[in-house]
């Protein structure tokens, strides 16, 4: 019976990370282009994220929408042998949300609440995102190359001088749950908890728009 949930809960999971990301995609040149006067390929900032999923430490660039509710972002991840056991090289794509408006006392900037959908995507020959062609169809739960999370998180910064490169600095984190685990959370309450499905992610993000 826990294995047709989890193929059940697997399938419109994934289904739910799709129409997200077509959303997105589709919605991209109004939320970041069409409410600026000029839109380029410069990222409107840049972050350094350590854990949460896209590696032991990863770079990202991306963008915000005018009046900062919305961001994407693109994410290169390392996770070096001596610590994975394996070395692994990532690309996530990270899609955040911001339904709370910042609190702002002098030159501080309080972000309460960031929500959103982090879709990452693992290279190397061990890792697949269909069933190999040895194995039987559907031999896997999961694909092993492709996974996607849903976070929570806050954001504090200080705005800098106008004048200077960087426009506000900030530190945040974010608490992560993937796929996997939250399926597995579904289809198998009494063994695992909410502490045993998530991880912690720390970042600093760099204002340079």
């Amino acid at each position: 019976m826990s294995i047709k949930i989890m193929r059940v809960l697997k399938k419109y999971f994934f289904r739910l990370t799709s129409l997200v990301i077509i959303f997105f995609l589709l919605c991209k040149p109004q939320i970041l282009g069409a409410q600026k006067k000029s839109f380029n390929l410069l990222p409107d900032h840049v972050k350094v994220q350590y854990a949460g999923g896209t590696g032991f430490i990863s770079f990202g660039v991306g963008y915000s929408n005018k009046n900062q509710k919305l961001e994407a972002d693109l994410y290169y991840g390392y996770l070096p042998e001596s610590i994975g056991g394996v070395r692994i090289h990532s690309i996530s794509t990270k899609f955040i949300w911001l339904p709370i408006n910042a609190v702002r006392v002098r030159k501080y900037v309080l972000e309460p609440l960031m929500t959103g959908l982090v879709v990452n995507y693992s290279f190397g020959e061990q890792y697949f995102s269909f069933d190999p062609p040895n194995y039987p169809y559907r031999y896997y739960s999961f694909p092993t190359a492709i996974h996607s999370a849903l976070f929570l998180g806050s954001r504090a910064g200080i705005n800098l001088p106008t004048n200077s490169f960087v426009h506000r600095l900030s530190i945040y984190y974010e608490i992560v749950s993937f796929d996997r685990e939250i399926i597995s959370l579904v289809s198998n309450p009494k063994s695992l908890q909410i502490p045993d499905i998530v991880t912690l992610a720390l970042g600093v993000k760099m204002n340079i728009e």
